[in-house]
């Protein structure tokens, strides 16, 4: 509902909600916020008269929920890969995008060192010809920074959203199906919407091959979507133009011949996940977010989404990585047919 004056602006016809938590809110005005005021109470009026009261009350718990988790575990890589492990244990790890969340700040916190070391070299040069390559590596440094805090804020409360609308309907109460028809709460927009309510249906699904699957293929659409935020940082958006080729130390910094990608790897004490070098295509630009979405997804998604037995074992990895509390490890799929399933996607 607060899309609309982003929309407005140039170029900018496809803003997403993402996009309120960064420099894009200074364009909404008072008269846009009675717009969506009026709008809300249009389409509260779908939600059943019965449950209008109870809705607006969950949707406030909600809220502050997720503030609470956002201030908890927002603050820096390791606070958040804490809030994501946090998430798993919550949902017993039905549900892979937490990990593969995970797998891939292991990937970032690499990009972190490489950026301040490129930073380091141009500082200690102090030579014209490194100066712009201290100001590229400090750019890609922030660009990571906070692409990583707004996929969190995005995500988390979407997630946290529909874990309540699946444990109302699980339950039998008609709330659970009004949360994800009724009015979105002001940062969510029908992507957000169409993520949670995939979310609650692949929950809802008792064979556990069956559920595994389709939250395999839900947690691609959801990186899809972590992947946009990270096209935005960037100056881009989804379904831009392809980015103009760029030459030197630009080129560097955005033209990767390879990356360090999550493998499930079976030795003879059993499976573990290794990071091992996944080859990119000649030509491959970082800028470019369909190719990125592409080979990203391949990278991260599919080596721990094959079948249960790679995502168990990439869930024990991320376990005994980063939980410092060490909490029993039990999970939605444990006792499932542990077969090999198709490939998501």
């Amino acid at each position: 509902m607060l899309l609309d004056p982003l929309r407005r602006a140039p170029d900018a016809a496809t803003a997403e909600s993402f996009q309120l938590m960064g420099e894009d809110l200074v364009l909404v005005t008072g008269r846009d916020l009675l717009a969506a005021a009026e709008r809300y109470a249009d389409e509260l009026g779908r939600v059943p008269a019965p449950l209008r009261e109870r809705f607006e009350a969950e949707q406030r718990a909600l809220a502050a929920e997720a503030h609470t988790w956002l201030r908890r575990y927002n603050r820096s890589v390791h606070t958040r890969l804490a809030g994501y492990l946090a998430l798993g244990f919550r949902a017993r790890f039905a549900y892979p995008w937490p990990v593969v969340a995970m797998l891939g700040i292991c990937q970032v916190m690499g990009g972190f060192v490489r950026s301040r070391l490129y930073g380091l070299v141009g500082a200690a040069a102090g030579r014209l010809r490194y100066a712009r390559l201290e100001e590229l590596a400090e750019a890609t440094d922030d660009v990571l920074r906070r692409t990583n805090r707004g996929i969190f804020a995005d995500s988390v409360p979407t997630v946290l959203y529909a874990l309540r609308a699946a444990e109302l309907s699980a339950g039998g109460d008609p709330l659970g199906r009004a949360l994800l028809d009724g009015p979105l709460p002001p940062l969510f927009d029908e992507e957000t919407r169409a993520l949670a309510d995939a979310l609650v249906a692949g929950l809802a699904e008792r064979d556990p091959a069956r559920r595994f699957r389709a939250l395999s293929a839900l947690t691609r659409r959801h990186f899809a979507r972590e992947q946009a935020i990270f096209t935005h940082h960037m100056g881009g958006a989804r379904g831009g133009a392809t980015p103009p080729p760029v030459r030197g130390w630009l080129a560097r910094m955005t033209g990767l011949r390879e990356l360090p990608a999550p493998a499930v790897v079976r030795t003879r004490r059993g499976p573990r996940v290794e990071f091992r070098p996944y080859l990119l295509p000649v030509g491959f630009d970082m800028r470019d977010h369909d190719a990125r979405v592409r080979e990203l997804a391949r990278a991260f998604v599919d080596p721990v989404t094959g079948s249960i037995d790679d995502y168990l074992t990439a869930v024990a990895y991320v376990a005994r990585r980063f939980d410092r509390r060490r909490r029993p490890l039990a999970t939605a799929y444990d006792g499932a047919l542990s077969r090999r399933t198709p490939p998501t996607g």
